[in-house]
């Protein structure tokens, strides 16, 4: 009997969003970076945004010259284009290759992404028709409550210097408190992976072999990223932190957008048929692209 249903796997995606992930965002940054160093890789999440926003210029350009009739895919198409899977699928092949500091790098680049998802994404899945206030209000989000905690933490012991010994009680008790959340922070990977792997199991799309999803999978997984890849060259980017934005630009189609087509009235069943293939042809394209790029 299948174990995890659709209600259960919504649960679950609850408990990785709003308790798991933010657990992993706030103790690695806390523990892995110092704010100099945070301060130093702002070219992170300018990067994640740049990536996007080079998807959303590509979709766009598609849209406006292709045949699209029904409005509803073709904003779907779009979106598609714009946002990519840049936390669940990318996060325990980093944890792979390059262990905490990679996922640390990886969680602050999120920054850059869920700003793109609801401004870049939603304009995209809309056609421009919700307010710039009601895409603020979207931001605010667990993830993005931890990042800001984390950075107000770093401000507090690293930009004002206020240090706590770690044998006193506030410091043995903060210690604790970090250990805690750690250990919930690292059920995020796993879980990540099970909530993908179900989610791609839930889904029954039609028409999956149209060309317009060949010519979406094609764009997703071999144009925008090397567009994207030339983009990140004019930041300036070195070492692990070039590495992993590199993974992420050549991510599949995001798993949320089928969530959020539904949300937004764009075509569910055409995001639904766009989410299974990209993430099958990227079995084939992503192990190619970090064999070029000398990440594998």
């Amino acid at each position: 009997c299948k174990m995890l249903e659709g209600d259960t796997t919504s649960r679950l995606v609850a408990l990785v969003t709003r308790i798991f992930y933010p657990a992993l965002v706030y103790v690695t940054l806390v523990r892995t970076f110092t704010l100099g160093e945070l301060i130093h890789n702002w070219a992170l999440p300018t990067g994640t945004a740049l990536i996007m926003l080079t998807g959303f210029l590509v979709g766009l350009a598609v849209v406006t010259v292709g045949p699209f009739r029904d409005k509803g895919l073709a904003r779907a198409f779009h979106f598609q284009c714009t946002i990519n899977n840049y936390i669940f699928l990318p996060m325990p092949l980093i944890l792979l290759y390059w262990g905490k500091a990679g996922v640390g790098l990886l969680v602050f680049s999120t920054v850059g992404s869920e700003v793109a998802v609801w401004t870049l994404g939603v304009i995209a899945l809309t056609g421009g028709g919700v307010p710039w206030r009601q895409m603020a209000r979207r931001l605010v989000t667990m993830p993005m409550v931890a990042i800001a905690a984390s950075l107000v933490t770093l401000l507090i012991r690293d930009g004002l210097d206020v240090n706590v010994l770690a044998s006193s009680r506030l410091g043995q008790s903060g210690n604790a408190l970090l250990d805690a959340l750690e250990l919930l922070g690292a059920a995020a990977p796993p879980l990540a992976m099970v909530v993908a792997g179900s989610r791609m199991a839930d889904l029954h799309p039609k028409h999956l072999w149209q060309p317009v999803q060949l010519v979406l999978t094609v764009l997703r997984l071999v144009l925008i990223p090397a567009l994207a890849l030339l983009v990140l060259q004019l930041l300036p980017l070195e070492g692990e932190a070039l590495a992993v934005l590199r993974v992420l630009a050549v991510m599949p189609s995001s798993i949320a957008s089928v969530m959020l087509s539904d949300l937004y009235h764009a075509d569910r069943e055409f995001a639904a048929s766009a989410v299974l293939l990209t993430h099958l042809a990227a079995l084939i394209t992503i192990p190619i692209w970090l064999t070029y790029l000398g990440l594998s």
